[in-house]
């Protein structure tokens, strides 16, 4: 009879273990886990080396972890002034927009690369650091 009861309450210790490590799983998981992969981060960045600006992407679960991959490939191709310009999950074309005269760089985000451009100008303009009319999308991406 205690064998019996020792073996129930080991099933039932079993269970309960089952139901928590499934539970963990589909209500977030552990670090590292993406419940939606549709949900991931994405950013783009600039860095300068000796005569350009160049431009970088890079995806994270979070904005937080998307800005540094960015930042970190920048850095690691031997960038300085490493910056991540634009960052979003929206589903939504994302640029980084460099001026040649003055070095300014902004991020913008829009449904196409012309829109996240605009948004880029308009961004600048606010931060009092206007792009030249001619500045380039120097890096996007876009879902």
């Amino acid at each position: 009879m205690v064998n019996t009861r020792l073996i129930s309450a080991i099933a039932a210790a079993g269970v309960i273990a089952a139901g928590v490590t499934a539970g963990t799983a589909w209500a977030g998981g552990p670090g590292g886990y993406v419940e939606d992969p549709e949900d991931i981060f994405a950013a783009v960045g600039t860095g300068e080396f000796i005569d350009t600006i160049a431009g970088f992407t890079a995806t994270g679960d979070t904005s937080e972890e998307a800005s540094a991959a960015v930042i970190a490939a920048c850095t690691q191709a031997g960038g300085v002034e490493c910056t991540a310009d634009e960052v979003t999950n929206d589903r939504l074309c994302i640029v980084s927009v460099a001026s040649p005269s003055n070095h300014a760089v902004a991020g913008g985000a829009g449904t196409t690369v012309e829109d996240a451009r605009a948004d880029a100008f308009n961004r600048a303009a606010a931060n009092n650091t206007p792009l030249d009319a001619d500045s380039p999308v120097v890096v996007s991406a876009c879902p």
